[in-house]
């Protein structure tokens, strides 16, 4: 654990992924661009949370932003070994996410195809949010870091993950993620329609890596 201007970064405890889920189904709700394209609800993005629960405990990646000494979430990044199969059921759970899980899914098959990806290989860096009273504060820029840091303990030897927005894509960057793949969002289309046509301000979700 680090505490840097009075926030302290450490892996999410089991009592806290309740109130994580809670930040990240608000922020992602109101905020993350795909989601608010197909218009994924709070509750929905909580269940789709919710699915990742055993697996983001178990494997001790995913990192959380507490307000010291109080406790209190600021922010949460969700990480899982990219090598290892991600939760059944998900697009049984939230039909309404399937058009996001075609365009990331898509992303992700085509980096495997030029990667060696196993378990304990690469970091998965996809859900980040900070609540809206600590923007501006660094907070989601300390938590990649964290990530990365713990990661890197662990002896994984990269880091991806697919930045939706610009904000996401400057934060990776500077944190020496390079792009590696592109699905523009003018042009993608789930089951014949162009499902992320409304997306203003933002042209692609752009899968990024980094060596660690």
């Amino acid at each position: 654990m680090t505490t840097v201007a009075g926030v302290e970064y450490g892996l999410l405890e089991e009592t806290e992924f309740g109130a994580m889920t809670a930040l990240l189904a608000d922020v992602f709700s109101r905020r993350e661009p795909p989601a608010v394209a197909v218009g994924l609800t709070a509750r929905e993005i909580t269940n789709l949370v919710s699915a990742f629960r055993k697996k983001a405990l178990a494997e001790r990646l995913t990192i959380v932003a507490r307000e010291a000494p109080a406790g209190d979430l600021l922010g949460g990044l969700l990480v899982e070994d990219f090598g290892t199969p991600p939760p059944p059921g998900i697009d049984e759970a939230v039909p309404a996410f399937a058009p996001i899980g075609a365009l990331l899914g898509g992303l992700d098959a085509r980096y495997r195809e030029s990667r060696s990806v196993a378990e304990g290989s690469h970091l998965h860096l996809f859900m980040l949010a900070v609540a809206d009273r600590a923007a501006g504060r660094g907070i989601a820029h300390r938590l990649v870091a964290a990530a990365l840091a713990n990661g890197s303990r662990r002896g994984y030897r990269f880091a991806v993950t697919e930045a939706t927005g610009r904000i996401s894509q400057h934060v990776f960057r500077k944190l020496g993620f390079r792009d590696v793949l592109s699905a523009p969002y003018g042009t993608f289309l789930f089951e014949g329609r162009p499902v992320f046509a409304s997306i203003v301000g933002h042209d692609a979700t752009v899968l990024m890596e980094r060596e660690l």
